[in-house]
């Protein structure tokens, strides 16, 4: 009689089970649908310019105010406000470049910069030309702390695109009685 010298009967079952534990350790490993399309985060440091594909900005000062008003004096409120001046720049084309994203997270809520003043929000961006300004952020009245991170980019959906981020304590930021926003414009006329 000749021996059999095929595989053992439990082999295809070992191969099996190894292949099923082989595609659970990928699955696992595989982003979801939201850490693949998140951003592509940029650290940003204060009076530094950080630089992401098509936007760099550098966060000169953050101030907190309890009233805010425009460089013309045309508009005032009064508040609990956090007020950001910065500039920003495109990095490599202008075709639809502004700043559609500016958000403060702080203690996991999320404020908007506000619309209401005339400020870098929204404002168009040039080629290696930084925009000078403010953004101001209102906050709730009892928001006097707390861990903040500033968020910039060029559009609302910040999927697949570069962000500046910018981390910082709202109780570690200069108080002020009345915050003036900086003049949106050139910043080296």
């Amino acid at each position: 009689m000749a021996a059999d010298r095929g595989l053992p009967r439990w082999a295809p079952w070992a191969v099996g089970a190894s292949l099923l534990v082989a595609a659970w350790f990928v699955a696992f490993a595989t982003p979801g649908e939201e850490q693949s399309q998140s951003p592509f985060v940029v650290e940003a440091e204060m009076g530094e310019t950080a630089t992401g594909r098509n936007i760099a900005a550098t966060v000169i000062e953050i101030r907190r105010a309890a009233q805010v008003g425009e460089h013309d004096g045309n508009w005032v409120a009064e508040g609990n406000w956090v007020v950001i001046d910065l500039e920003v720049a495109a990095v490599t084309s202008e075709a639809l470049t502004r700043l559609e994203h500016a958000m403060i997270e702080i203690d996991g809520v999320r404020y908007s910069a506000s619309d209401r003043p005339d400020s870098l929000a929204r404002a168009p961006l040039s080629v290696g030309i930084p925009q000078s300004g403010s953004l101001a952020f209102e906050l709730p009245t009892d928001v006097e702390s707390g861990q903040a991170v500033l968020e910039l980019a060029l559009r609302s959906d910040t999927r697949l695109d570069s962000m500046i981020v910018l981390s910082f304590d709202v109780a570690d930021a200069s108080h002020v009685t009345r915050a003036e926003l900086r003049e949106t414009g050139w910043a080296n006329p």
